[in-house]
């Protein structure tokens, strides 16, 4: 096959979604990955064929190691090597330290941090010999390096992402791979409706919230030949909220 594939995690809705958009049109093939909402993935999948871009789904939770192996297998052994991985699937957890219940922060952390592990290894056990991807995006969050008020489990979260990110650029680097990670700041998203946009935009400079497409065409840099030499970097889309 010609196509260079990208593996999307979370791409079913929201930045994942613009992101998988995004790529297809850039020519990629992208496996658009979703863990329950079959009614958005099949939308997202419809999404793409209509602008003329290519793109498959593939149902796993990236929180399961079994899973994750499974279906990365599979895309491999069908499609062929797994050019770029985004790992972006994420959930989010707004609530003051106290209230936050075990169960909450475990399952925030597993798919935040732990399924970043487990697509990533997973994939890159793949990457032997000539088959060898060259890129790995992950989605952090203004969050990770600023902080939010009542949002301790998912800044945290977001926080090892960075960590992640960088060690495994340096990892990496021999097999010229490049890692690195997209931070965005407030993007108006299904996820974010419930936040009151005013609060966050006047603590944007640039006057106005994020659209996933502002992600996704930091994504498609970052994925792109005209990023071969840039690894190890976190960056922003936050509009000027951090800097």
């Amino acid at each position: 096959m010609d196509h260079r594939i990208a593996l999307v995690t979370g791409a079913s809705r929201g930045i994942g979604r613009a992101i998988a958009c995004q790529l297809a049109a850039d020519g990629l093939l992208v496996v658009i990955n979703y863990r329950s909402r079959d009614d958005a993935a099949d939308d997202a999948l419809r999404q793409i064929s209509a602008a003329g871009g290519s793109a498959v789904l593939k149902k796993f939770d990236v929180s399961i190691a079994a899973q994750v192996d499974a279906a990365v297998k599979q895309i491999t052994s069908e499609l062929g090597t797994i050019d770029a991985l985004v790992n972006n699937a994420a959930v989010g957890r707004d609530k003051p330290l106290l209230r936050v219940k075990p169960d909450e922060w475990e399952r925030t952390l597993a798919t935040n941090v732990t399924g970043v592990h487990h697509c990533t290894q997973a994939v890159v056990k793949t990457w032997v010999g000539k088959r060898c991807g060259s890129r790995i995006v992950n989605v952090t969050s203004v969050g990770a390096e600023r902080g939010y008020r009542d949002s301790t489990t998912y800044c945290a979260s977001k926080a090892a992402v960075i960590g992640y990110t960088k060690s495994l650029a340096h990892e990496l680097a021999p097999k010229n791979v490049t890692v690195n990670a997209v931070s965005p700041g407030f993007v108006m998203t299904e996820l974010t409706a419930h936040m009151p946009p005013e609060l966050y935009i006047r603590q944007t400079p640039l006057g106005r919230a994020g659209r996933p497409e502002d992600v996704a065409n930091a994504v498609s840099f970052l994925v792109s030949e005209r990023a071969a030499f840039i690894t190890g970097e976190v960056l922003r889309v936050n509009g000027g909220m951090y800097t």
